[in-house]
Order: structure tokens, then sequence, then C-alpha cells
């Protein structure tokens, strides 16, 4: 609907590839919506690995489909929330908060107002938020 909802960034040390931080990611931002209690999230992820990995979980045996596992079960007690890939062009705001979640030590969450480093980017994606 082109409106900001939430914002977070955590650093996760010792994850080489980028599919299972892709993965962990999502999974991060879904107990963040289950927890405050959001219904039918919509996950836009530019990994089709992921994507694909939440649709097939039941037959990957490692453990990015046990992740992928838990993400099926966070999208089903969020009342039925999917998951879709987008282009990394659509995708650009989560590619930038990716580069920059060193700059914090422990997680962080912005809801209704989002965090200056994604202003700029939220202006080129016509996205509004309260204090435009």
């Amino acid at each position: 609907m082109g409106e900001f909802v939430m914002a977070a960034a955590k650093q996760v040390r010792g994850i080489q590839d980028p599919t299972m931080g892709e993965a962990l990611a999502v999974e991060f931002g879904l107990q963040l919506a289950r927890q405050h209690h959001m219904v039918s999230p919509i996950m836009e992820v530019d990994c089709v690995n992921v994507v694909a990995g939440v649709r097939r979980a039941a037959g990957i045996q490692t453990e990015l489909g046990v992740i992928c596992r838990n993400i099926g079960k966070l999208l089903e007690e969020t009342g039925g929330g999917t998951i879709q890939h987008v282009s990394r062009k659509a995708n650009e705001a989560a590619h930038i908060m990716a580069h920059v979640r060193t700059l914090w030590d422990r997680a962080e969450v912005w809801f209704d107002r989002p965090p200056l480093i994604l202003l700029d980017q939220l202006k080129i994606d016509d996205v509004t938020f309260p204090y435009q």
C-alpha cells in the first residue's frame, strides 16, 4: 500500500552464505511481526532460493531447510502471511539495511518512523511515513 510499517537490523556473525543470511533475515522479520501482532505480513525477498526453499522446505534436510520450515510456520502463525520474490531493485531498502547492520551492536527495530539511513530510498520508492 506504499506505507512504511517496520524496519529492523540485526548483526549475525559467522554467516558466509547469502541465502542463509536472507533466510535468517526473513525469519527475524516474521518473529517481529508475530511478536507485535501483525496480521498477514507480506515478505518481499530478492533471493529466489529462499522463496523456493519455503515452498518446498519439507524436502530440504539442511540447516537452511530447518529455517525455511520455521519461516513457513511463522507465516501461518501470523494469519497466513506470504513470501514472494521481487527484484533487488524493488528491494533496495532491505539491501541498504543489510549493509548497515554493523552500525548496531544489538538488534534495532523501527516502527512507523524509518531510520534516517532509509529516508532517501523511501522517497524514491514513493513510500509514505508519518513525518514526511
